[in-house]
Parts: structure tokens; C-alpha cells; sequence
């Protein structure tokens, strides 16, 4: 029998990879059936996916997904841009050898992808490879303040079906940070990741945020 850890992360899953889109809603008794559990914990992964922004409970109406809001969406980007160089900073000091050959692997997958027909494959790696640096980094809170930055920012991305316009650059620029982190040179691995940050949303912001 699930317990509510496992069903919040399993609406999370469906939030972030757009099964449940922006607007839907979601049926609390069929969530309950399908997880052979009561409403209770069903209820309760909605109220802490609602304290996330991330659905709505609207009282005797029902819970909706939220929509994205680009405002909310363009503030994750700039605090992820300062957050992610200092996880980059930590991780290059507490890597393990095989964390940082799981790092080189993601991007040596990556480097496999054909462009814009891939756009989802990318998205995805680029997500995992950052969920895999941030686990480095021996610090709960700054992972789960990026976990949650990102969480939101992969929503977007996968709803606008945002394709990188310079896959290869996307590619070493991702080897660079590995790179710095294997060699145990933090002040480099912090200064690459905000420059991939600041450089991977430029587009963006000019395109969709103004």
C-alpha cells in the first residue's frame, strides 16, 4: 500500500512531465483507487503539492493543476542561476569519483541526441544531470530549494517544447562543469554553471519573459 510520499512524488512526476497539463484536474477518489489507499493520503500529497504552487484546491469545487505562471517561472531562473553555481562550488569539494563518471555519462548520452526532434531528451538529461549535481552536495536545503526551482522551470520548458538552439554547445558546456568538478576546482566549476545558467536563458527571457 502506497503512503503519501509515494503518491506526492507520483502526482509530481505526472505535474512536471505534463500527464496532468495546466488546468486539469485531478480526481482525488481515482487517485485513491489506483493506489488501493484511502482519500486521506491522497489529500494529503494535494495540500503539500499545493503549498509547492503547483496545484490548486478550490473548496467544493475540486483540485486543479496550477497554471504556469511566467512571472513565478523568470524569479526560479535568477535565484536557480546564483543557487546552482554554489551547488556546482560543493559538489566539485565532495564528489566521489563515480558520482562525477554519472555526471560524464549523462552528458555522453546527450551528445547522442539529433536536435529539435530530441527536444524532450534533452530537457530530461539536462534535469537529471542538475538533480545529480545538487545530490552532491551534502546540503538538504539548498537540494531541495533547487529541486523545487527546477521542478517548475522543467514544467515550462516541457510545455513550451523548448528546443536548444546550439545542442552541441549545450553538450560541452555541461563537460565543462563535470570537468571542473573531477580536477576538485570549485571556483571554476561555480563560475562555468553560472555562465551555462546565464547563457541557457537568455533566449528565454527575451522570448517569453520580456
Amino acid at each position: 500500500m502506497a503512503d503519501k510520499e509515494t503518491i506526492y512524488d507520483e502526482i509530481l512526476n505526472r505535474i512536471i512531465h505534463l500527464e496532468y497539463k495546466p488546468g486539469d484536474i485531478i480526481e482525488e477518489k481515482k487517485i485513491a483507487k489506483e493506489f488501493n489507499v484511502s482519500r486521506t493520503p491522497v489529500r494529503e500529497a494535494l495540500l503539500f503539492l499545493s503549498g509547492k504552487g503547483l496545484v490548486q484546491m478550490i473548496p467544493r469545487m475540486g483540485t486543479y493543476v496550477s497554471q504556469i505562471d511566467i512571472k513565478k517561472v523568470k524569479n526560479a531562473y535568477q535565484v536557480k542561476k546564483k543557487l546552482e553555481s554554489y551547488a556546482a562550488e560543493l559538489a566539485s569539494e565532495y564528489a566521489s569519483d563515480e558520482d562525477i563518471g554519472e555526471l560524464f555519462e549523462i552528458t555522453k548520452e546527450m551528445s547522442t541526441y539529433n536536435g529539435s526532434p530530441d527536444y524532450e531528451k534533452y530537457i530530461q538529461k539536462d534535469y537529471e544531470f542538475f538533480k545529480k549535481l545538487r545530490s552532491l552536495t551534502r546540503n538538504e536545503l539548498l537540494e531541495e530549494t533547487l529541486e523545487e526551482l527546477n521542478n517548475s522551470i522543467v514544467r515550462f520548458l516541457r510545455y513550451i517544447q523548448y528546443v536548444c538552439d546550439n545542442p552541441k554547445w549545450h553538450v560541452q558546456s555541461l563537460e565543462s562543469i563535470a570537468q571542473s568538478i573531477k580536477i576538485r576546482d570549485p571556483e571554476t566549476a561555480s563560475k562555468e554553471t553560472e555562465y551555462f545558467d546565464a547563457v541557457y536563458v537568455k533566449k528565454l527571457f527575451n522570448t517569453y519573459f520580456g
